[in-house]
């Protein structure tokens, strides 16, 4: 029988119980300063500890959204490290996502050399990552960066769209065969922690994150480019979520914008998507947030009713996201002197 490790599940849902609520979020809104931010945020449960040291009057915005960013690395390290399960499959699913976006840094700025990367990276990364940042950071050459990574997955997707002479044939492609990489690697490893019941529950949490980005890329391409099925196909995560593919098929071969919405609409997707509609706004920014809420909402019914450790870091790692998201949504919205309306229109948080 596989183990569900049920401290480190019950700390995730203590963590999780000391959330922002709407009542946070609307005292947040109504504030004029990072600092006025800083000063609530220490107050609070869930970021007291993390802002203890900081003086708010002389705290940089971007230094607060840093250490909120790198907040949600650490507190998932804390909720590995209860039950040793730092080296056990899947539970390293956070750290994958960070090795995909310090390759994908290197590869955007390998044409400006070393110096540019080093001055870039997060080099507190270092001790957690399955390649050495250090051999990445002097790489000069595409082969120096595939060499770098030789022991890992990576590799291979590298090899396949980097060219001699430090040409990536095509970032985008490249960055989703890193992205989809790290995909399969988790559903594989999932494969080998979880069974059961909680399997399935972990295995249909990622199919729809899996779906729904895909949905909100593709939405995103045919709205703005009205880019066409071969684009969109080029441009999706190749990896089979909860929609069935000719599903699929129907949405990228859409051969406009309302079609492509027609064909959404069908979908189980479509029918939550009328539930939070709001005729008030326009279509174009009520589906991007509507998109955003599905994935929020696909999480806590995962965290809810999934008692396996597994399935309950997935889930509250995507509702940490989304709420430091909030978070930086809010500093910006204040740093830009927009209103609280106009906020509130961007955030996803709980009625």
């Amino acid at each position: 029988m596989a183990k569900s490790y049920h401290a480190t599940a019950a700390a995730i849902r203590a963590a999780y119980g000391q959330r922002l609520q709407a009542a946070d979020y609307r005292d947040l809104m109504n504030m004029h300063s990072v600092a006025e931010i800083v000063a609530f945020l220490k107050e609070t449960e869930g970021y007291g500890e993390l802002l203890q040291g900081l003086e708010p009057s002389y705290t940089h915005r971007g230094y607060l959204e840093m250490l909120l960013s790198r907040n949600l690395f650490t507190q998932c390290l804390r909720f590995c490290s209860l039950e040793h399960l730092q080296h056990t499959p899947f539970f390293r699913f956070f750290i994958y996502d960070y090795e995909i976006r310090e390759l994908i840094k290197k590869i955007q700025l390998i044409p400006s050399g070393p110096e540019a990367y080093i001055s870039a990276m997060d080099a507190w990364l270092d001790p957690y990552l399955s390649f050495s940042q250090e051999k990445l950071a002097r790489a000069e050459t595409t082969d120096e960066i595939i060499a770098a990574v030789a022991q890992t997955p990576y590799a291979a997707v590298l090899k396949k769209f980097c060219s001699k002479g430090n040409i990536v044939r095509d970032y985008s492609a490249c960055e989703i065969g890193l992205r989809a990489c790290c995909l399969e690697r988790i559903l594989k490893e999932a494969e080998e922690t979880v069974k059961g019941d909680d399997l399935n529950a972990l295995k249909e949490l990622i199919g729809e994150q899996i779906d729904l980005i895909n949905l909100i890329n593709a939405y995103r391409l045919k709205r703005v480019f009205s880019a066409d099925e071969e684009v969109l196909r080029e441009m999706m995560l190749p990896i089979q979520g909860r929609l069935p593919k000719k599903t699929c098929e129907q949405l990228y071969s859409a051969p406009d914008l309302n079609t492509f919405i027609e064909v959404l609409h069908t979908t189980r997707y479509g029918r939550m998507l009328d539930e939070l509609s709001h005729s008030d706004t326009p279509e174009s920014v009520r589906l991007e947030h509507a998109f955003q809420c599905l994935r929020w909402k696909s999480a806590r019914k995962a965290l809810h009713f999934s008692g396996h450790a597994a399935v309950s870091l997935y889930a509250v790692h995507v509702l940490f996201q989304i709420e430091v998201r909030n978070l930086i949504t809010i500093i910006e919205g204040i740093r830009y002197e927009k209103s609280v309306p106009y906020i509130q229109s961007l955030l996803i948080m709980e009625d």
